[in-house]
């Protein structure tokens, strides 16, 4: 990417950072709604396990 004044790491760091706190931020919330859900099935399966006997 181009950037119009290539002395100017200090935005480009900020951008940076702030992509990374994105990135994190949302797979933190995608692992934790895969481990709910996973949880979920979990239980699903023992209920369902414990009818069939």
């Amino acid at each position: 990417m181009a950037n119009p004044n290539p002395n100017d790491t200090d935005i480009e760091q900020q951008r940076s950072d702030s992509a990374n706190a994105a990135l994190k931020s949302q797979t933190e919330d995608n692992h934790t709604e895969d481990s709910e859900a996973a949880v979920d099935r979990i239980a699903d399966n023992l209920k369902d396990a414990k009818n069939d006997k």
